[in-house]
């Protein structure tokens, strides 16, 4: 019986998901909506729903990954395939036989073209739909038994007709009454429905999931409709069949779906939409003449041609092809801005200060004395006091200089490429021409990434050519060889492998850059002229209490809302690597990362009233070093932190603007004495802002013991508070 249950609950959310694709979605309110519409016509309903299963029970007996039947990727064409059969023909049991054969050719075809068009990174949309439908209209007229008799009108119809009489007589009142019936019957027609109320409700789902593509979906329609009223075109052709849902369609895909929304992918969709109403007027003719409908053709090859071309260019930028599907245009969107904030410049590998402690950026970038052309990207450090002086005393020795005789330390780990020793330091104020680089090291991190540690102190490197060193590794000492007139370190990237090569901009991974007035976590950043840097130290208290290794467990307990709470978080890591918390007997999943300088969490999935994601937001980004006065900032997504009507207003906009972010800051409130292990306090807070005025602020505190979390305070605001108290269970 258990084992039934579970098949139905996977073969339910299959056919649900199975409507949805096809206005590429996942949501099961729109799922619901279209099933409803679907059953307009009796016929067509079932049609849909005995293809889907017919297709989930052959997919089981293949042995099919059950996830694939359940997101109903392989059967929303066999769906489309059912509805337009039972919607065309009176239904006997020689229908039935017909919807079965022809879902399962389907059912292959889309394996089959999932397999050619997926090793190409193409989708195959609805391509099975329209060879497997094409071949049932040219095929089953020679089956005498089979009794194909088309239907003379919608079933519904004949017993409501009245809410469909209304509904046209209400569209025929307004001033655009021709565009407003050709968009909804348009519509309506991609599930068979060539009804003004079939439209209309589609339109309100399309709503609800999502504002941008019912941007999109009235946006190319309008194109799509002007280009043949500009030009004079037969819209007897779109009027057939209603096929204009060829250009809803197309907006919706290559506006938000495939490519990530902006006001670039709504000038591509603007492109390509009289293209679509080109290939309509032309393939019409000759479809005809086979009885064959066009169906979704068009929409088909104006896609598949996009994204090719897309695909193709040398230089990804502009259009943006979206990398992790989430069947929903804002998501796409602001996932997409947050990344490029959080992760736009990260890089393969990791490179850090080649320094220990505290040390002073006196030439950057471009600087204004010696990083100049092809040797631009490049930094000097040095050691300066609370005076702004790099010295002591007088500074006519080199053992005045702070910086002078300090340990060099490898940025990464990798082999040494080349070393240059032997070269005396300058005396102060004299520089030596001859060998500018001094005494210097060249690192091998990767093919094609080097980095360069030059004027170093005669006889103090510690390695040879072919060594491999470890990241943080005393590799030699800072001294004043070459072109140096007092003691500095210089350090620079560059993508060959010999002293004297020019360089390439890359940034440090992570580090502190104090000011006067706090200190700021940089990620992936370039230090400026004048910065005061230096890199993070992981401390055993904070490292121990966010290392999750794989299996371990947390039991959270809390009384939230009139009851006892409590929750089992248990870490997993999946076949790509990818680190998570599972909420135990629920589809609630925190992604998380930790690189040894930071813990962070990368996505979060499921219901969101969970202790589980008010743990993922008080803890969103944590550096594992102790550093009191710090700042860590951060991006989280602006959904569900807003109301609903100020949500609809930034998703209408979202594709060209955004105005509502949502802020995260973490910091140290209060640090303890780490020797006897007593409890370092972190603080976390999030803001809502919109321009700036701030519409939301919630506080966090987590309490860390004897390298553990131990409990985590919530500031609801209007004086509610919510404590989580977490136990570790092994």
């Amino acid at each position: 019986m258990q084992h039934l249950n579970y098949f139905f609950k996977i073969y339910i959310q299959g056919i649900l998901n199975s409507y949805a694709q096809v206005f590429f979605s996942n949501s099961r309110i729109f799922a619901v909506l279209l099933l409803l519409v679907s059953f307009f016509d009796i016929g067509g309903g079932i049609g849909s729903i005995v293809s889907v299963v017919c297709c989930q029970i052959l997919a089981t007996l293949l042995k099919y990954n059950h996830e694939q039947i359940r997101d109903g990727s392989l059967t929303y064409n066999a769906l489309m395939v059912g509805t337009a059969i039972g919607f065309s023909f009176e239904w006997n049991l020689s229908i039935l036989l017909l919807i079965i054969v022809a879902s399962t050719l389907t059912f292959f075809v889309t394996v089959w073209y999932s397999v050619t068009l997926g090793l190409k990174r193409l989708p195959y949309l609805s391509i099975p739909f329209l060879l497997s439908i094409w071949i049932v209209l040219l095929g089953a007229p020679n089956f005498s038994l089979l009794k194909l008799s088309a239907k003379s009108s919608l079933s519904l119809f004949n017993y409501f007709p009245e809410l469909f009489e209304f509904t046209s007589a209400w569209i025929a009142s307004t001033p655009i009454a021709n565009f407003l019936h050709l968009l909804f019957r348009s519509t309506g027609a991609i599930f068979f429905q060539y009804n003004d109320l079939a439209g209309v409700i589609i339109l309100i789902g399309i709503l609800l999931q999502s504002r941008i593509a019912f941007m999109l979906a009235i946006y190319s329609f309008s194109i799509g409709y002007l280009f043949y009223s500009g030009l004079e075109g037969n819209f007897s052709q779109l009027i057939y069949s209603y096929i204009g849902f060829n250009f809803i369609l197309t907006g919706i895909a290559l506006g938000g779906f495939f490519v990530v929304p902006s006001w670039r992918s709504f000038l591509l969709v603007g492109l390509v939409i009289p293209i679509n109403a080109l290939l309509i007027s032309g393939l019409h003719p000759i479809f005809s003449s086979f009885g064959l409908p066009l169906y979704s053709l068009p929409f088909n090859l104006v896609v598949l041609l996009s994204l090719v071309i897309i695909g193709q260019r040398y230089y990804a930028g502009g259009l943006i092809p979206v990398s992790f599907q989430e069947y929903s245009p804002e998501k796409h969107v602001y996932k997409h801005r947050r990344n490029i904030s959080r992760y736009g410049r990260q890089t393969g590998v990791y490179l850090s200060l080649p320094v220990m402690g505290e040390w002073f950026v006196s030439q950057a970038y471009n600087g204004k004395h010696t990083h100049k052309g092809i040797y631009a990207y490049a930094f000097d450090f040095e050691i300066r006091d609370e005076g702004g002086f790099t010295f002591k005393n007088d500074g006519s020795k080199l053992t005045d200089y702070y910086c002078y005789n300090l340990p060099v330390i490898a940025p990464a780990n990798g082999y040494i490429s080349d070393v240059r020793d032997g070269i005396k330091d300058n005396e102060i104020n004299e520089v030596d021409l001859e060998q500018n680089w001094g005494n210097a090291i060249v690192i091998k991190h990767a093919e094609g990434l080097y980095t360069k540690l030059s004027h170093l102190m005669p006889e103090s490197i510690q390695v040879k050519l072919g060594d491999f060193v470890y990241k943080g590794q005393l590799i030699a000492r800072c001294g004043s060889s070459g072109r140096s007139p007092e003691p500095h370190l210089h350090y620079q990237v560059q993508w060959l492998p010999f002293i004297g090569a020019g360089t390439i901009k890359y940034p440090f991974s992570y580090y502190i850059n104090k000011t006067d007035k706090n200190a700021v976590l940089k990620s992936f950043d370039y230090p400026q002229e004048g910065d005061l840097v230096k890199n993070i130290l992981p401390s055993k208290p904070i490292a121990d209490a966010f290392f999750f290794n794989p299996g371990k467990k947390i039991r959270a307990e809390a009384f939230w809302k009139g009851k006892n709470i409590e929750e089992i978080w248990t870490v997993h890591t999946n076949a790509w690597n990818h680190s998570y918390f599972h909420l135990e007997n629920s589809a609630c999943y925190a992604y998380f990362v930790n690189d040894g300088n930071c813990f962070y969490f990368t996505e979060y999935y499921g219901n969101r009233n969970t202790l589980l994601y008010r743990f993922f937001e008080s803890a969103y980004r944590v550096i594992l070093g102790l550093y009191e006065g710090v700042e860590i900032k951060d991006e989280l997504l602006p959904e569900r932190y807003i109301p609903i009507w100020l949500a609809y207003i930034q998703d209408f906009i979202a594709p060209f603007k955004q105005f509502v972010f949502v802020n995260y800051t973490l910091s140290y409130e209060n640090v303890g004495n780490l020797n006897q292990n007593e409890k370092i306090s972190l603080m976390s807070k999030v803001e809502v802002k919109m321009g700036n005025s701030k519409k939301m602020e919630r506080n966090h505190r987590i309490h860390l013991s004897n390298g553990f979390i131990d409990r985590i305070e919530f500031d609801e605001g209007k004086k509610a508070k919510l404590l989580i108290k977490c136990h570790e269970d092994i």
